[in-house]
């Protein structure tokens, strides 16, 4: 009889194939070189290399970003370069302009090349990427952020947001800037006051830029708009009174500018303040009265002429010999305040004018009823500003007072230019430093990378010739199970007979 049994067969055939599957385990760490596949190879380890891979792909993907924020800056980089080089040569054609030497002709000439070079600038603005999205439109990327209206002026039609993108664990980096913090945002004048002559100015008199010589005494004046006035009383010489209009406490729009004090008008007591600051009876009320579809003014309680209507833009009313330029829509409610802050002074060309905590100068031959003013500063957009320099050569004229408002106008601009190419200055410093945070952060970011590809791997990796050896040891194992069983089947007594 047989000395094998059912149950000495079955024992041995899951005994060669618990040897087999071992085997084909080890073959198939082998084969992927790694030392865990599954939780089952050790449950402490997979834990920490699920975190690993997941970090890794974070890490990735910040880098994919870094890349994508990279270029972005560079691009905008390149156009604030090709900004800074266009308004490099508006600021020269701007000071070349100013000589008095340069005839009609010649001014022409640099109003067409300001012409060319700010619709170029256009261009710049409206920079788009390798996607064709607009890099300074903040996020309205398909969107062509600066038009040109129905009357010629630019418009832009972005908004004042700006992307980011995630570089690093709690790192993010900006990708642009809007349109507006780059051409529009742009403080007039010296940033603080916008200096310039009256419309009606008669004489040569030109003023400077200003300067704040006491910024604690200017900054308690800050909401004040002031006014020099001239004022020449037969062949007496000719004097100076500063002037300023308050407009702090008022809910409406409208902004006020004294264009002209006649202080020769017989009933110019009636509106002019009684003293000068700071006694108390220093300034007057200046007033807006509901009328209809308009509003009346008066100073000081007196009407002024003609009636103020907000549809017609700019107007100037008149009433005892002062004259006042207003915009805007007013409220009925709204006070302005009217103060006297100098008494007259005898006017010597070129001489220091100081009030205020401000200083300035005038130069010229000024005339009975000149104006000067010192205006809070407001933004405007560098087109705005381009196209007021090519306005100021194309005043006609070469008489003195024609001179003087050339003079005044692109001494203007020319601060403007100057504060715009600052402010270009600034945000290319900041798309500098954007771009080394990203070149850091992603070194940063490599680094830790390979840290955690070297834990991953201790963690992970198979040590191959442990695992050769262990295999080769398994598959002997086997081959010996098997001949063993095959031996063991072919036991019979009957041999033995």
């Amino acid at each position: 009889m047989r000395i094998s049994s059912q149950v000495f067969f079955q024992r041995n055939t899951t005994s060669i194939m618990a040897q087999q599957s071992k085997l084909s385990q080890q073959n198939l760490h082998l084969s992927t070189q790694k030392r865990v596949i599954s939780g089952a190879d050790d449950p402490v380890a997979m834990a920490a290399i699920q975190r690993l891979k997941q970090q890794l792909s974070i890490n990735t993907q910040n880098i994919n970003n870094g890349h994508k924020a990279q270029s972005a800056n560079a691009i905008e980089d390149t156009a604030l370069g090709q900004v800074t080089n266009i308004l490099q040569r508006v600021r020269e054609l701007t000071v070349s302009s100013g000589n008095g030497t340069l005839n009609a002709e010649a001014r022409e000439a640099n109003a067409m090349e300001l012409e060319g070079l700010r619709e170029e600038l256009i261009g710049v603005a409206n920079t788009r990427d390798g996607s064709s999205q607009y890099i300074f439109a903040g996020y309205e990327v398909d969107t062509k952020p600066f038009q040109k209206n129905e009357f010629g002026s630019i418009e832009y039609h972005g908004n004042d947001g700006s992307n980011s993108f995630q570089i690093g664990t709690g790192v993010s980096v900006k990708v642009n800037d809007s349109g507006s913090s780059i051409f529009t945002d742009i403080p007039n004048g010296n940033g603080i006051y916008l200096a310039e002559g009256g419309n009606s100015n008669t004489g040569s008199g030109a003023i400077d830029a200003g300067s704040v010589i006491d910024r604690d005494l200017a900054a308690s004046f800050a909401e004040e708009n002031f006014t020099i006035a001239i004022n020449k009383s037969g062949t007496s010489q000719a004097q100076y009174s500063v002037y300023g209009i308050n407009d702090s406490a008022i809910t409406g729009s409208a902004s006020l500018k004294i264009s002209q004090i006649d202080l020769n008008d017989p009933n110019i007591n009636n509106v002019l303040p009684g003293s000068t600051y700071p006694n108390t009876d220093s300034n007057v009320d200046i007033q807006f009265i509901a009328n209809g579809a308009g509003f009346d003014i008066s100073i000081n309680g007196q009407a002024a002429l003609p009636t103020f209507d907000p549809s017609q833009g700019l107007q100037t009313v008149t009433v005892d010999g002062i004259s006042v330029e207003i915009k805007g829509m007013p409220v009925v409610t709204d006070i302005y305040k009217l103060t006297h802050y100098q008494a007259p002074i005898d006017y010597t060309e070129g001489q220091s004018i100081e009030f205020n905590g401000l200083k300035t100068m005038l130069k010229g031959d000024v005339h009975d009823g000149d104006t000067f003013s010192l205006t809070k500063s407001e933004n405007e957009d560098i087109f705005s500003t381009i196209q007021g320099a090519i306005d100021a050569l194309r005043i006609k004229g070469s008489q003195s007072v024609f001179s003087a408002q050339r003079e005044m106008r692109l001494n203007m601009s020319l601060s403007q230019i100057d504060n715009a190419m600052a402010n270009i200055s600034q945000i290319r410093t900041s798309v500098g430093a954007r771009m080394r945070t990203i070149e850091n952060q992603r070194e940063a970011t490599l680094d830790f990378s390979l840290t955690n590809q070297k834990t991953l791997s201790k963690l992970e990796d198979l040590d191959m010739a442990s695992a050769i050896s262990d295999f080769q040891l398994q598959l002997s194992l086997l081959e010996v199970t098997q001949q063993t069983f095959i031996k063991m089947q072919s036991l019979d007594l009957f041999r033995l007979i």
